[in-house]
């Protein structure tokens, strides 16, 4: 069984404060659910890495009313923010790189801060965790997609998993200049097509598929493909995703892929649990 001790819940926010909000309310059902299956464990260790604000005075605003929403929300969680952005890529691998680097974590399950999370998801996560029978894999709370792409809103993933991706995803910061520390904004306005020629190269020479896109979730599952990482999907949806607004992420865009109808799981832990077993025993 995994001990409260070695792993940690990791959510991810930045400017955001009204969707970080309606995040945390699920993310405490989540946890507290996680805690009655054994009140006497250790509750959840909480991280909330926040990025820092850009230079602008309303961004600095939105970023401090987030860094609020979390203290007054979840007080108990550990609160760590950026001074400056970074983006989500850089923000993201100095993050997981630092709590990895404590030795007795050994899985974080990875939260963004515009879904809702089914109360069972952290419960699932450590029970697929538990059953997969070998480091380096990664755990999404939906249905992998038929390509066998995850979805990174809820995911966990553990310490050989990350050490895989490391090197790639940093190498992809650096190739295209996409830490915010050295240009404001660099990562949204990132060279798609620069992207996906180094990619492609990167995919052929390891004999895998080329990723669909040029985002730091789609080079992340490029490196775990490249390095044997298991991905591994839910059988049942965990997670909601809610921000149709944003660079990614539109309501037509969110139709088209079917966002638009998702619907969290809601049955009695007892069948979602058996259902895990019974698919992971399969493997």
């Amino acid at each position: 069984m995994i001990a409260a001790s070695e792993y940690a819940v990791v959510l991810f926010a930045y400017n955001r404060p009204e969707k970080t909000r309606r995040t945390l309310l699920s993310l405490q059902r989540a946890v507290a659910f996680q805690q009655s299956l054994d009140p006497s464990a250790q509750a959840a260790r909480v991280v909330a890495a926040i990025d820092g604000p850009k230079s602008n005075p309303k961004d600095r605003a939105l970023v401090d009313e987030v860094t609020g929403v979390i203290r007054a929300e979840m007080p108990h969680a550990e609160i760590r923010r950026g001074l400056i952005n970074r983006s989500l890529p850089a923000h993201l691998t100095s993050t997981l790189d630092d709590l990895f680097s404590t030795s007795s974590t050994r899985l974080l399950i990875c939260i963004e801060d515009d879904v809702e999370i089914a109360p069972t998801l952290i419960a699932a996560m450590l029970h697929a965790s538990e059953r997969l029978g070998r480091d380096g894999f990664v755990i999404g709370a939906a249905p992998a997609h038929r390509d066998g792409s995850l979805e990174h809103q809820a995911l966990s993933l553990d310490r050989v998993a990350h050490m895989a991706s490391s090197d790639l995803l940093k190498s992809y910061i650096q190739e295209f200049s996409l830490d915010g520390a050295q240009r404001e904004g660099a990562y949204g306005t990132r060279d798609h097509d620069a992207i996906n020629r180094w990619s492609r190269g990167i995919a052929l020479r390891a004999g895998v598929s080329p990723p669909e896109g040029t985002s730091q979730d789609r080079i992340r599952e490029l490196a775990w493909k490249s390095n044997g990482v298991q991905l591994v999907g839910l059988p049942m949806r965990l997670v909601k995703h809610r921000g149709y607004w944003g660079q990614h992420n539109t309501p037509w865009y969110a139709l088209r892929t079917g966002q638009l109808f998702q619907r969290l799981d809601q049955r009695p832990w007892v069948e979602i649990s058996r259902e895990i077993t019974d698919l992971l025993g399969r493997r």
